[in-house]
């Protein structure tokens, strides 16, 4: 995987509707988006009675919407069709409805899964139908049993999951191995289709208890970063965090919904949105030196079965590798986070490299240490995201 293609994998859920609270003001969130790195979005369709001059601004501001039909899809196709027209290249891509299992909808005065999946046959008509919306994507509509629908032909282009981790687990697995995001991407799996996970977070309430389980802002954090690495290394195309903005004040921490951003309702950011201004200042970034554009061959030893790799490839020729240990991070009997060790693992190059840098996107988006021509490396793996920028030189034998 490039690195291009993963910084393309990072999105975020916003509510520019939601004009009571946070997303009230429109430039912040644009703001906010900017700091991030992050240029993908999903929302609503445009509300008839919102302004519409706002999804304009964010559309100059190179914001690329993700947008998901709501309310009666004649308007929403209203909507969708002119904001096309106004900010050609704004859409990346088009949704059906929304959690259709917990959000009232209704389809030519039909309710229920059946009109539901209905009208995704007719969004999916609509979108492919229309030139102005040559090559933007239809992403499935969620909340209806993937055991019941047997294909997605002429419904969909992506196949798209939910998954919010709980009892403060890691995002692709739990005590008894994978769970969350490997369940639902292997679920929509049937489908041959590439998939998306439109919505997928932690609130920071730090909770002790079953299932709902709230965490702190530093496990929040790692939880979002691992996320976002576990989904790309399971074959998700893009992953849509929820979401950007606590959206109101909850001083007493009385509502979960009030403690999802990534930034609080201030705007001012979490450990989270730290960790993916890093992530994203990493990833662009231009290393020094030059590299010979092959692959770092490599061998992991000491990584436990609890741990997990991904490869990334720059077009400059370096490469990231990307070493976490998906250990448990929250201890639901106390509310506390457990802070795990980290694990040795060695990594053993078939040659010497050119130079190997270490990145920690919690901590900063500088390198925490640098080696020259390393053949082998030992490294404290902790139970989050690490990355290794390797510049390969020329094999001249061991």
């Amino acid at each position: 995987m490039s690195t291009s293609a993963f910084l393309d994998s990072i999105a975020v859920n916003i509510h520019i509707t939601y004009t009571d609270g946070a997303y009230a003001d429109a430039r912040k969130v644009a703001d906010d988006l900017v700091w991030l790195g992050v240029h993908h979005v999903r929302e609503g369709t445009p509300a008839n009675n919102f302004p519409f001059s706002t999804y304009l601004a964010l559309a100059q501001r190179g914001i690329k919407f993700n947008l998901v039909v709501h309310g009666e899809l004649d308007d929403s196709l209203r909507q969708l069709d002119r904001l096309a027209a106004a900010a050609p290249g704004s859409i990346a891509a088009v949704e059906g409805y929304n959690e259709i299992d917990n959000f009232h909808m209704s389809y030519q005065g039909r309710t229920g899964e059946a009109a539901a999946l209905d009208s995704q046959r007719a969004l999916y008509a609509h979108v492919h139908g229309n030139k102005a919306l040559a090559g933007v994507p239809v992403y499935d509509l969620t909340g209806f049993n993937l055991q019941h629908v047997e294909t997605r032909a002429g419904s969909a282009d992506f196949a798209n999951q939910h998954a919010y981790p709980q009892n403060g687990d890691q995002p692709a697995s739990n005590g008894s191995g994978p769970a969350w995001i490997a369940w639902a991407a292997d679920a929509a799996r049937k489908y041959g289709l590439p998939i998306v996970m439109t919505e997928f977070g932690y609130f920071t309430i730090p909770q002790s208890g079953w299932i709902y389980v709230g965490v702190d802002e530093a496990t929040q954090a790692k939880g979002v970063l691992n996320g976002l690495f576990s989904a790309a290394r399971l074959g998700v195309t893009r992953t849509y965090i929820y979401e950007l903005l606590d959206e109101k004040p909850d001083p007493q921490n009385t509502d979960n919904g009030m403690h999802f951003g990534l930034f609080r309702n201030d705007h001012t950011p979490k450990p989270a949105a730290s960790t993916i201004r890093n992530l994203t200042a990493i990833l662009r970034a231009t290393p020094s030196g030059p590299s010979n554009n092959n692959s770092p061959s490599y061998t992991l030893s000491g990584m436990p079965v609890s741990g997990r790799s991904l490869l990334l490839s720059r077009a400059d020729g370096h490469s990231l590798l990307a070493l976490w240990n998906e250990v448990p991070f929250w201890d639901r009997a106390t509310g506390k986070p457990l802070n795990a060790g980290g694990v040795k693992v060695q990594v053993e190059f078939d040659h010497a490299m050119r130079s190997v840098a270490l990145y920690d996107p919690t901590v900063s988006a500088d390198p925490q240490m640098r080696v020259d021509a390393p053949l082998k490396m030992t490294l404290d793996v902790p139970d989050h995201v690490i990355l290794l920028d390797v510049t390969t030189g020329i094999k001249t034998g061991r």
